[in-house]
């Protein structure tokens, strides 16, 4: 530690560019420079704001700029480390996987020049990452008795579908196609959180094909709906060998990843509406006619401050139909708790220095949190208990409509 009053040489330059805030601090040594630095882009990622750093050294004259990319990739390489060490020796596999989910997040910020040469190194040091390095000649389980179709392989579908499910040709041709996708990804030991969003691209897929209240069944609000998921499941269920208890775990750790990731794709999907409009209006009209017939009305009298979204054009036909979709994903909530919890325990920037609006956006990410922990515990409660929390929920749901009434 410095002496009171001992010049420090290294110095932190910085700029806030959206509203030109400009200071530097002082550093005993590039290091703490360097970390400093880190923290300050950190915090611009969270406001998502553009800041501009440079760090020099007032004795020797060194100087250089260090960018948002250089803080990524420092923040990036010490989580590789992390989950290297952690897969080496046997870390929890929900710790790993959710400091991946933070590192995939942060690749997708890089931007500029070079972002995509870098994205890539470090996708695929990451895709390397995560990988438990096994033998060679590692048996990957036990055959089937003599009959079955071996472990592995999909069984051919029999009997009748489900009371009250048809499926279409088409709809055969997605189940098949999800339960081989999901049965390959536990075969070849993929990670579970990454193929439960492949497996839920294609559940999706079949929820467009599906109907509910005139719609397309995005929500799989109908039971024939939730029947053909499930089928995706039996299939690879039926696949597996009896005894083979590793790969049935496997197939439970990827049914919890595909419910994870379900209103991650859903909000990318809609998303996604707008941000290929050619593209996007196709897709409308096929699946959503009656959005896409708004939103041409809407482009008619669009302006630069309001422009014509057919993402909105679509959660406005569901709404009408008293139909809610998700408007954030389950990972971006997650991630915004995790921020918000690490800014009080920092001590960073307090609630007074926040708008109504945004400390109430705040408070709703923290109980949809914490709601999504509750419905996890739910299921374990004997009768008398689930009736207290009954009441308790109750409660809760009384004051949530007094204040949506009195706002």
């Amino acid at each position: 530690m410095p002496k009171k009053g001992q010049r420090l040489p290294w110095r932190l330059s910085f700029v806030w560019v959206g509203n030109g805030i400009k200071a530097a601090h002082p550093h005993s040594d590039e290091e703490g420079a360097r970390r400093a630095a880190l923290d300050m882009f950190e915090t611009a990622r969270r406001r998502e704001s553009e800041l501009q750093i440079t760090i020099e050294n007032r004795d020797t004259g060194e100087k250089y700029e260090m960018t948002a990319n250089d803080a990524i990739k420092a923040t990036v390489n010490g989580n590789l480390e992390r989950i290297r060490a952690m897969v080496a020796n046997g870390g929890d596999e929900s710790a790993i996987a959710e400091i991946v989910e933070e590192t995939e997040g942060l690749l997708k910020e890089i931007k500029g020049k070079g972002s995509v040469a870098l994205r890539k190194e470090l996708g695929d040091a990451l895709k390397v990452a995560v990988q438990p390095q096994l033998p060679a000649d590692e048996p990957t389980g036990d055959a089937q008795e003599s009959g079955d179709a071996p472990a592995g392989e999909l069984a051919k579908p029999e009997g009748e579908p489900l009371e009250g499910t048809v499926i279409t040709p088409e709809m055969e041709a997605l189940i098949t196609k999800g339960a081989e996708a999901a049965l390959e990804g536990i075969s070849l030991g993929v990670k579970m959180r990454e193929i439960g969003k492949t497996v839920f691209q294609i559940m999706l897929a079949m929820r467009k094909e599906s109907e509910y209240r005139g719609l397309p069944d995005l929500n799989a609000g109908a039971k024939p709906t939730r029947d053909r998921a499930k089928m995706i499941y039996n299939r690879v269920s039926d696949a597996l060998a009896v005894d083979d208890v590793d790969r049935a775990d496997a197939l439970d750790e990827l049914k919890r990843s595909v419910q994870n990731k379900r209103s991650d794709v859903l909000v990318e999907y809609l998303r996604g509406l707008d941000v290929d409009k050619e593209a996007g209006l196709e897709e409308v009209t096929r699946y959503y006619p009656e959005a896409a017939a708004a939103y041409v009305k809407a482009k008619e009298e669009e302006t630069e401050d309001n422009p014509a979204s057919l993402m909105e054009a679509v959660y406005e036909l569901y709404a009408s139909k008293d139909i809610e979709l998700p408007r954030k994903g389950r990972t971006e909530i997650e991630r915004a708790r995790r921020a918000a919890a690490k800014e009080l325990e920092g001590g960073q920037p307090d609630e007074s220095r926040l708008t109504p609006e945004a400390r109430l956006e705040n408070y709703f990410t923290t109980i949809t949190a914490e709601l999504e922990k509750a419905e996890k515990n739910a299921a374990k409660l004997n009768g008398t208990q689930k009736r207290k929390v009954r009441n308790n929920l109750q409660k809760l749901a009384d004051r949530a409509l007094a204040l949506k009434e009195a706002i």
